[in-house]
């Protein structure tokens, strides 16, 4: 996207005046503030969809990245060979900064208020598999990796690293799904994924922005049906794992809590959700799904850092 085609800017009722280019995108001035322009791989039938899920929430929610619609309203337009897209961008804005109180806290209560605003929405939306399921094969993928670490006619650096620390992964994950076996989980799911409970599934720092003073909610790509205290347990996570934890856990649970309040059981649920290892399981699955005779650096460092930085990790979240 090295120049904004004209058809773009016309289709969306823009002026190639007050363009901006930035990384991945365009920014344009336009008579009702700034406007975010640019590609999209989604299907168009995935961005109509999104844009029907946002137009539901900003009724009671308006902090999020509503669709310019094209002059034939669409929330898309197809140039060549390109989709693009367009949505309101308010300015100035900053991503959430972890290590700024106001920040943090302003996202939890922000994506309280998301999950009040999706209650009793119509649109029908795929569901993620319950977590049992997920855990299960993230098992399978642990048993596979270690077989193929032990084919090896000679052990990388990084497979010497995972049967080390493969024990340890495997006693979490029985753990967590143990956890979640003593509480209603499935029936909680259950409930969830017919009532079409959106999930955000992409809690970013760079997805929660903040403008005039409040905490948006953007990028519904991933979005699906699903129980919310997985996009809780997700910005939880993130919190613990790229901060300096100044914040007490249960003092961001109760900043959502007080707008959204929490099911019974939903500590154990949470725990279940926040000892699991995902950010090891990641790593491992991006090195065994694909035949390596070498071993890129990147993930090794990056294990390496998950590794070290675990016990920290585990001393915040026992606070839950």
């Amino acid at each position: 996207m090295d120049k904004l085609s004209p058809a773009v800017l016309e289709a969306f009722g823009l002026h190639s005046r007050g363009i901006k280019k930035e990384k991945g995108y365009y920014l344009c001035e336009s008579e009702g503030g700034h406007i975010k322009v640019h590609t999209t791989s989604e299907s168009p039938e995935a961005i109509c969809l999104r844009h029907s899920i946002k137009e539901y929430l900003i009724k009671n929610f308006p902090q999020i990245d509503q669709n310019r619609l094209t002059k034939t309203g669409q929330p898309y337009i197809v140039v060549g060979r390109e989709t693009y897209v367009a949505t309101h961008y308010p300015t100035p804005q900053s991503e959430t900064d972890l290590e700024n109180e106001a920040h943090v806290l302003g996202a939890f209560r922000g994506l309280a208020k998301l999950h009040v605003a999706s209650k009793c929405m119509p649109i029908k939306i795929s569901a993620s598999p319950p977590l049992p399921e997920i855990y299960t094969r993230q098992l399978g993928e642990l048993s596979q990796g270690k077989k193929q670490a032990r084919r090896s006619p000679r052990m990388s650096d990084f497979d010497v690293l995972f049967i080390k620390h493969a024990p340890r992964a495997t006693e979490i994950i029985q753990e967590a799904m143990a956890r979640l076996e003593k509480t209603n989980y499935m029936q909680y799911y259950t409930d969830a994924t017919h009532q079409g409970s959106l999930c955000h599934n992409a809690l970013k720092e760079e997805n929660l922005p903040v403008a005039r003073g409040f905490t948006y909610i953007t990028n519904f790509a991933h979005a699906t049906s699903d129980l919310q205290l997985n996009d809780l347990a997700a910005l939880l996570r993130r919190y613990a794992q790229r901060s300096s934890k100044n914040i007490p856990l249960p003092r961001l649970i109760e900043a959502y809590d007080a707008i959204y309040p929490l099911p019974r059981q939903a500590a154990d649920i949470l725990y279940a959700q926040l000892i699991f290892p995902w950010a090891f399981m990641k790593l491992v699955t991006q090195y065994y799904s694909k035949k390596r005779n070498w071993t890129p650096n990147g993930l090794i460092n990056r294990m390496e850092t998950v590794l070290a930085e675990r016990d920290s990790y585990e001393r915040y979240i026992e606070n839950i």
